[in-house]
């Protein structure tokens, strides 16, 4: 392995804690997520990004398909150094854990280091008008290694 492989591998663990932070966050809150994307910039400070529309749309793919030509567009004017775009998704089988719903994030390092990675979680409580509070378990992530550079292809 490289010292320019281990840094990748390392921003890009950085990448999914932030994002696996936020996701457990909002499905504790909220019960399901939208799309949602982090970058690092050049600096190496970790933000979420955000899309400045005054309306999106309802339609989750059509969020994800506007979040990430947001992120290719600031990675080619050389605004960052790694993204991380993840989606809901149910998995066709279920994971080791038993769980059907996971978090899919594609992961990619400017130079061409991409990871796909599904993290499987299931939702406890919620119910009796939240008497009972959300707790969210997440089960063993599986990775993807020969993920194909989208968002920083030349």
């Amino acid at each position: 392995m490289t010292a320019e492989t281990d840094r990748s591998q390392h921003v890009a663990t950085q990448l999914m804690n932030s994002a696996m932070t936020y996701a457990r966050l909002i499905l504790r809150r909220y019960g399901e997520i939208g799309p949602f994307g982090f970058s690092m910039s050049p600096e190496g400070e970790i933000a979420r990004e955000v899309l400045e529309i005054p309306r999106l749309p309802h339609d989750p793919a059509r969020q994800w398909k506007l979040l990430a030509e947001h992120v290719k567009e600031r990675a080619r004017r050389g605004k960052l150094q790694a993204a991380a775009i993840g989606v809901n998704v149910s998995l066709a089988q279920p994971s080791a854990e038993g769980y059907v719903d996971a978090v899919d994030m594609t992961i990619e390092v400017a130079g061409g280091y991409a990871i796909q990675v599904t993290v499987p979680y299931r939702i406890y409580g919620g119910h009796l008008r939240n008497l009972l509070p959300r707790r969210i378990a997440i089960g063993k992530p599986t990775m993807e290694q020969e993920a194909e550079c989208r968002l920083f292809a030349p």
